[in-house]
């Protein structure tokens, strides 16, 4: 978005008009000799069939900038596992398959327990392992996650989510991305839309904590794309749920300080698969994403308002005004009915996490420097067993 304004407690780097996209590339390479940089997809192997897949390894044939790249494929058979690495060895650049429920790693993590149970398969627990991995290898200084899903995938996207942590004379520790998202003819995003932004809107009005000051200042906190340095990648729990990316903020901003923070535009628009939300029905889809990213962010505070789902509801009426004007001056279709009724699909995920029980609500995976001290060696055992899975 080619703006250059500075909002809130956090840095925006934007894409600026001008700025020549091969020399930035240049720069980014140049700088990841001093701080080499591995980029983690996580991914369900259903999704290399899809439309995506081709394009995301298309486009990471000239991603010179990275190290490694490592695939955290979950719901994989043998057959996958064949070929996600046989997909990966055309990329010029080191590649690694993370298969979380094959054989090797399912008896390390086994023989783990009881001292730490990492729960079933989902993608927070198939990030934190694709993490010890990328930890207990120790080659790199930094981490970026894009998903493997987004139809608009250019190298672009890893490449300047990761530059403002490679460049020599900037200090942050944590980048996230942000862009707009538009489908066809129709506004995209409607969970960062109509709940985070209005929930956030109320929460903070209820309590000014790190977190939810940080989440409310990022432009699209359900991006998941974001990095961050390696030393921070071991001092942070993940979320085992859909809250991943909430988690990961709220984490991070209870670590480092806001300067250290930062924000990038990645691309002119990004497109991925849409789940829908279904009416009355908060068990499935986008509907239980929903609930568990409500729970993530109630997490934040102390004591919930008896009003918010009222409160929750009238802020995010508020918002449909300004969304359709930015619709419709940008020739865009916007159904204000459905908005509303979107909205009133919402007001039953927020009640509905309201009710959650706390031990519905599951914890987070420790921090890998905490791991250590739970199970002694744990981090090589998985580099370990990752290099049987690739050998």
């Amino acid at each position: 978005m080619s703006d250059f304004w500075q909002h809130g407690p956090i840095t925006t780097i934007h894409r600026l008009p001008g700025s020549n996209i091969m020399d930035l590339e240049s720069m980014v390479a140049e700088h990841s000799k001093e701080r080499p940089a591995a980029l983690l997809i996580p991914a369900l192997a259903s999704e290399m069939d899809g439309p995506a897949w081709p394009i995301i390894m298309c486009e990471l044939q000239g991603a010179s900038f990275l190290d490694e790249v490592v695939l955290g494929l979950g719901k994989a058979s043998l057959d996958d596992l064949g070929r996600a690495k046989s997909d990966l060895e055309r990329l010029p650049i080191k590649s690694t398959v993370v298969w979380p429920e094959s054989d090797n790693l399912s008896a390390v993590l086994t023989a783990a327990r009881p001292s730490l149970d990492v729960g079933p398969s989902g993608k927070g627990r198939d990030v934190w392992i694709a993490l010890g991995y990328i930890l207990g290898c120790g080659n790199v200084q930094a981490v970026g996650l894009t998903d493997a899903d987004i139809t608009t995938y250019t190298r672009e996207l890893p490449m300047r989510l990761l530059a403002p942590l490679l460049h020599p004379d900037l200090s942050y520790d944590f980048s996230k991305g942000y862009y707009a998202r538009v489908s066809g003819l129709h506004m995209a995003g409607r969970i960062t839309r109509l709940l985070v932004v209005p929930l956030v809107t109320v929460l903070v009005k209820q309590n000014f904590v790190p977190a939810l000051r940080t989440i409310g200042a990022m432009r699209y906190a359900l991006a998941g794309e974001f990095a961050m340095t390696t030393d921070l990648a071991a001092r942070i729990p993940v979320p085992r749920d859909w809250g991943l990316e909430v988690g990961i903020l709220s984490a991070v901003a209870g670590t480092v300080p806001f300067e250290r923070i930062c924000q990038a535009d990645l691309c002119d628009n990004y497109e991925h698969k849409h789940q829908e939300l279904h009416p009355q029905d908060t068990t499935r889809g986008l509907n239980r994403m929903a609930v568990e990213v409500t729970a993530a962010l109630l997490r934040e505070i102390g004591e919930v308002p008896n009003d918010l789902v009222k409160v929750y509801r009238e802020q995010a009426l508020t918002m449909i005004p300004r969304y359709r004007a930015d619709a419709l001056t940008n020739g865009l279709d916007y159904d204000e009915e459905k908005e509303r009724e979107m909205v009133e699909t919402l007001a039953l995920v927020v009640d509905k996490a309201l009710g959650l029980a706390a031990d519905e609500i599951p914890e987070p995976l420790p921090a890998w420097e905490e791991v250590e001290g739970i199970v002694p060696g744990l981090m090589d055992e998985i580099v370990a067993a990752v290099e049987r899975d690739n050998f």
